[in-house]
């Protein structure tokens, strides 16, 4: 489980914890209740479906140049989706569970309209600023980071065409154009062709990456370099990190740290189109 999904799942616990019994009778009393059980398991599920949603929102307006272009319209929208919308995704919860669980209160004159909505929105708030800074501390460290394939490069005569593989006894020719990823498995340093065979290599893979073209390879990780042309997709993960995913028939789902995915995003949006 991710360091997000337990916050979220600890922030839950507690928000339902502290609706639940704020302003109520004694603990004691509420604790020889099946109902306060059963509010509090409901409670719990909202809280943790709300902070889902905010936590849903805030990646997919980071995915979005809101910081770059304007911060007010990142500020704005994270206000409207995130505190508005879910403020009125609580308020819809609440009113299915009046509906048709706890029909001894009636909606709209209960305490949920005069403390407990108002506490949800100021968790709402508090928890939509905790990911906003978070989003805008990472795009300001990210925006600072000059990756080493951003550093000026050898000419492009300087770059090999081919790759000594070790297959047994023989030591083979490999063009880089055939080479789909080279990585490291068990301290051995191994290149996978598009035909998915597989040579060793003597070199590690830092010192292979100086002598590779960077506008063809790059190296996601410390294990592993990929070519462009293996690279079939990729999307957001936890952390502002990377998933990118190989072509058939490797199927490998590589994960792309925070300080490298800006390098990345830049280094295959900028490739041609393909025909």
């Amino acid at each position: 489980m991710t360091r997000k999904r337990w916050i979220q799942l600890v922030g839950a616990v507690f928000t339902a914890v502290f609706l639940v019994t704020f302003d109520n009778v004694p603990l004691v009393d509420l604790l020889q209740k099946p109902t306060y059980y059963r509010d509090l398991s409901l409670t719990f599920i909202a809280s943790f479906l709300l902070f889902s949603y905010v936590s849903f929102i805030t990646s997919q307006l980071d995915r979005r140049p809101g910081w770059a272009g304007s911060g007010l319209w990142r500020l704005t929208a994270q206000g409207v989706l995130g505190v508005v919308g879910a403020s009125a995704l609580a308020y819809g919860m609440a009113y299915a569970q009046y509906r048709f669980v706890d029909r001894e209160h009636v909606f709209g004159t209960d305490s949920f309209l005069q403390v407990e909505l108002p506490v949800m929105v100021l968790c709402l708030l508090f928890v939509n600023s905790l990911y906003v800074g978070g989003s805008y501390f990472r795009w300001r460290e990210q925006s600072q980071i000059r990756p080493y394939q951003e550093q000026p490069s050898p000419p492009e005569t300087s770059y090999v065409t081919t790759v000594i593989g070790i297959h047994g006894h023989k030591r083979i020719n490999v063009p880089t154009d055939n080479i789909a990823f080279i990585c490291v498995e068990n301290g051995i340093t191994w290149l996978f062709t598009f035909d998915n065979a597989r040579y060793h290599l003597d070199e590690p893979l830092h010192q292979l990456m100086e002598r590779l073209n960077p506008t063809q390879f790059f190296r996601v990780n410390r294990q592993y370099i990929v070519q462009l042309s293996a690279c079939f997709s990729y999307e957001p993960a936890d952390f502002s990190k990377l998933t990118l995913r190989l072509i058939p028939p490797f199927n490998l789902e590589l994960t792309i740290s925070q300080k490298t995915a800006a390098g990345f995003r830049r280094w295959i949006e900028r490739q041609p189109a393909a025909d």
